[in-house]
């Protein structure tokens, strides 16, 4: 299998956005107030890497969507901006890729939507000062050009349409030389976790959503997800029971159980049917080392079972090969005391996935590195940018809080509450 981080990724011209660079720790939280724009910078991520999966048709539909388009008078007119940076390891070569395109809006009816712009610029990461090499090269609606050979210039011609991305027809080249690094920005995979309430995703239930019968990071049918995982992974199965043990000492085991099925003929959904019978049903259950006999998982706490859901998801992002995992409002029904421990057992879980977090609470903030937060902050009425901290600005942030004996995240979330607040001090604000 070959690795893929993604690093940072940067987005501009999408909704309310302006000129949003994100550089990824493990966990990064996006802070704001409500009603910023949090949701739209994963909105915005998702969008990206989907573009790049999409068709050329899909583009079209995707660069048309007056829902997307930049609407506030000084973003209107935007084109779209996105870019991303991964490492990948490559026959035990590291390598860092920067590859991003531009594209105008359909924001008329007599003008089409089109790409104008497309790059992949890499570099080998081995010690030295290695400098990036150019292997696409696009700044026209049609033309562009990508480097064949490893002692070749990005000077061999390539032809495409307004509505294609040169990343994806370079797929057709087995040939090349980086094929898997033009593989690896292909598949680059995003998953939003935005449910709140997720006691639908506990029921035993043999109707099955059409391409939701795997075991999949997006599966809607947690037990027998969990009996996969079992089966196939039994000691991703056991670290799943072993971390959800850490948090919940009194949970001792997580038993699933399958139950066969034999429907009659008549009772199978049509071919055209969106969903399947299942053969087999599942079912959930904890061992609790107060109760003298299981309890079904549906019986647990809102808190308790969400965390589950996520700690499975981040383990299935790991098989799955996702990219990058957000979870929104991760401490939704989740007591304040799991803060600490929930942040470093998902920390601890992670391998090439990342995860993105939004959240509203000062207390899980707490237990963040300030490395790990951006701040939505509005240099223009109604536009949303995010900022990270300096190094300088973490430390203050810190002893700030300390002087005025609050907490770092209600110091933190007191000074969004505050429009008159200066953050220059703190985060990495130009001076534009």
């Amino acid at each position: 299998m070959i690795s893929v981080k993604i690093q940072a990724a940067y987005i501009d011209g999408f909704k309310n956005l302006s000129d949003v660079n994100i550089t990824f720790n493990d966990i990064t939280a996006l802070i704001s107030l409500n009603n910023f724009g949090k949701s739209n910078v994963l909105s915005a991520i998702d969008f990206g890497l989907a573009f790049i999966k999409s068709l050329p048709s899909d583009k079209s539909l995707m660069m048309s969507n007056a829902n997307l388009i930049p609407m506030h008078k000084s973003l209107y007119g935007k084109n779209c901006k996105f870019q991303m940076e991964t490492v990948t390891h490559i026959s035990n070569v590291c390598y860092k890729a920067v590859y991003g395109y531009e594209f105008v809006w359909k924001v008329n009816e007599d003008e089409e939507p089109h790409i104008i712009k497309e790059y992949l610029n890499v570099k080998k990461i081995d010690g030295e000062k290695n400098q990036y090499v150019k292997y696409i090269n696009r700044n026209s609606d049609t033309k562009s050009f990508f480097r064949r050979s490893e002692s070749g210039r990005c000077s061999c011609v390539i032809n495409v349409k307004p509505n294609e991305l040169v990343i994806n027809k370079l797929q057709l080249f087995d040939s090349l030389y980086y094929s898997k690094i033009v593989d690896k920005i292909n598949n680059m995979t995003f998953y939003m976790e935005n449910s709140l309430d997720v006691k639908d995703f506990y029921k035993t239930d043999p109707i099955i959503r059409k391409g939701f019968d795997g075991m999949t990071v997006d599966s809607e049918n947690l037990p027998r997800v969990i009996f996969q995982l079992k089966q196939k992974y039994p000691e991703k199965f056991g670290l799943l029971v072993s971390i959800y043990n850490d948090l919940f000492p009194e949970i001792e085991d997580v038993i699933v159980e399958q139950y066969k099925v034999n429907f009659a003929s008549d009772t199978q959904f049509p071919d055209n049917a969106p969903f399947v019978l299942s053969n087999a049903m599942y079912s959930l259950f904890v061992r609790n080392v107060n109760l003298i006999h299981p309890i079904n998982f549906e019986l647990m706490s809102d808190g308790a079972k969400r965390v589950f859901l996520i700690l499975t998801r981040i383990i299935l992002a790991d098989i799955s090969n996702i990219s990058l995992i957000a979870i929104e409002e991760p401490e939704n029904s989740v007591h304040p005391g799991l803060f600490k421990s929930y942040i470093q057992i998902i920390s601890q879980l992670l391998t090439d996935c990342r995860v993105v977090i939004t959240s509203h609470s000062p207390y899980i903030i707490n237990y963040l590195d300030p490395s790990w937060i951006y701040v939505g902050i509005n240099k223009k009425p109604g536009v949303a940018s995010f900022f990270g901290f300096k190094k300088s600005g973490s430390r203050m942030l810190q002893r700030d809080a300390e002087k005025y004996k609050m907490s770092m995240g209600d110091y933190l979330y007191s000074m969004l509450a505050d429009t008159e607040n200066d953050w220059s001090d703190y985060l990495e604000i130009d001076d534009e």
